[in-house]
């Protein structure tokens, strides 16, 4: 098929180069990516390579929500749509040019495999960048060699050099098959992924992807409310919202007044306003959920005997918009107890927990619920 395809008439060149593209990195963007990422080397490496091949391409590309600093942390490589294609970018910094090291991660899940894969080679010295071949994901799953470390190396000789190929099969044989079908995953239970966004968190752990069997794996790195909870907890970086602060009228940006983001009739129709006598603190905090934006509500009040008094709500986004059914909302314990669950029925633009009184140092966790898509926010009184 591909010497077929060869010998087609090329109407159009995608690259410059007729068989393997290089391309000279800009010294500005490392001195930039460098700046704004620090040490992070295989973020830096995967961001180098998508901003310096990216704009070879004479089409518009939609870059993949993965290809983010969260998942670069752990997973080498990078993945964009081009004509209906997925295509994944594999930059490694080796001369060696024999074969190609390809995570699992974009193998063996549904969600993140793609049609075609680039192998990379960088050289930070030169700053310069060689694409030396692409393959397919067909070709990985029957060939390549599986390795302890949970990635596939393909020997250089299923890899075709010259990129015109890749552009002259997406122009005349569009329908190539390109994939091996891959079985589905099941979905990691959220009180199962908070167990062990607990355990992976330590840093004193070199590589979490390879700490826990790779369907759980896969289920943390693909959710992407768990893998950022993972990123942050890994980089120190405190996710959780000090209600205390709250008291002496401190509020992070995410936390919102009533009146910046509910409209006063809408407010008061839930029993939202502050009325004269009212000296209760509520805020309210954006969500997207998979069925688009809901509102996290929390109201404090100070109890005569020192303690907090605490009201949480998930409301729609307008009056005239409904809750997902089944969407639940549920009180976690610091050590992962779920102490309060409430559920939406058809219809309902509002649940609520009930109110519950806590004394001032006492951690606990809010958790949205639809489907597998998981929301979690951490609190301390």
């Amino acid at each position: 098929m591909v010497t077929d395809i060869l010998h087609a008439e090329i109407m159009t060149i995608l690259f410059d180069n007729p068989n393997q593209i290089e391309l000279e990195i800009s010294p500005d963007l490392v001195e930039q990516l460098w700046s704004e990422l620090g040490a992070s080397w295989n973020i830096f490496l995967n961001q180098v390579c998508l901003q310096t091949f990216l704009p070879t391409l004479e089409e518009d590309v939609t870059l993949d929500e993965i290809s983010v600093p969260s998942f670069w942390t752990h997973v080498n490589g990078a993945a964009f749509t081009w004509r209906n294609k997925r295509i994944i970018l594999i930059p490694e910094i080796s001369i060696d040019t024999t074969e190609c090291t390809i995570p699992q991660e974009w193998v063996d899940i549904p969600k993140l495999a793609g049609d075609y894969y680039l192998a990379v080679q960088i050289n930070p010295d030169e700053l310069s960048l060689r694409v030396w071949g692409y393959t397919t994901h067909k070709d990985i799953k029957l060939s390549a060699t599986y390795n302890f470390d949970r990635t596939y190396s393909l020997d250089a000789q299923y890899f075709i050099p010259d990129l015109n190929v890749l552009w002259v099969v997406s122009q005349l044989n569009a329908n190539e098959p390109t994939r091996v079908t891959l079985p589905a995953l099941s979905p990691v239970p959220a009180t199962q992924a908070e167990n062990l966004l607990s355990r992976l968190g330590n840093s004193n752990i070199i590589q979490p992807r390879l700490e826990i069997p790779f369907s759980l794996w896969a289920g943390l790195i693909t959710n992407n409310n768990w893998r950022q909870r993972l990123y942050q907890l890994r980089q120190g970086i405190s996710t959780t919202t000090n209600l205390g602060l709250w008291l002496q009228n401190t509020f992070a940006d995410a936390w919102q007044s009533l009146d910046t983001i509910l409209s006063p009739n809408l407010g008061a129709s839930f029993g939202l306003r502050t009325t004269e006598n009212d000296t209760s603190i509520k805020r309210v905090k954006c969500l997207n959920l998979p069925d688009g934006e809901a509102f996290l509500v929390l109201g404090l009040d100070t109890e005569p005997d020192g303690r907090i008094g605490v009201r949480i709500q998930l409301r729609s986004g307008s009056q005239d918009e409904f809750l997902a059914s089944g969407t639940c909302l549920k009180l976690i314990s610091a050590s992962g107890d779920v102490i309060q669950s409430v559920q939406s029925r058809n219809l309902d633009n509002i649940i609520q927990l009930k109110r519950f009184k806590s004394p001032v140092g006492v951690e606990f966790s809010v958790r949205v619920e639809v489907g597998e898509f998981v929301v979690m926010e951490d609190f301390v009184l």
